[in-house]
């Protein structure tokens, strides 16, 4: 079923221009991509590069998540927007594995 046939999916409109092709690097498009089935909160597409041509499969897992206000000072650390932003910028260029990031104290402006 084609993602633009799709009812109550609003959650995939979110993968279009931040998922890319493994091949080429070139962005998934609407057209691309199309869901093949679901079991449970897991759905499984497939996806076609509408620049290279090359075929992959995709699992997505979906969990409606309650964000609950947060305590006023129990102790413990609550993450804000800037901690937020401060890790979007660390890992915007970064081009590393999840090892490679801690392992050179990375991690402590955050």
């Amino acid at each position: 079923m084609p993602v633009g046939e799709m009812n109550g999916l609003g959650w995939l409109d979110g993968i279009f221009g931040s998922v890319r092709c493994a091949n080429c690097g070139a962005a998934y498009d609407r057209s691309d991509v199309n869901v093949v089935g679901n079991r449970d909160e897991y759905w499984f597409l497939r996806c076609v590069c509408h620049t290279c041509g090359t075929q992959g499969v995709g699992v997505v897992w979906t969990k409606e998540v309650v964000v609950q206000p947060a305590a006023v000072d129990d102790g413990e650390t609550v993450l804000g927007v800037d901690d937020v932003l401060s890790a979007h910028e660390l890992l915007r260029d970064y081009g590393g594995d999840v090892h490679g990031l801690f392992a050179g104290g990375h991690h402590a402006g955050l």
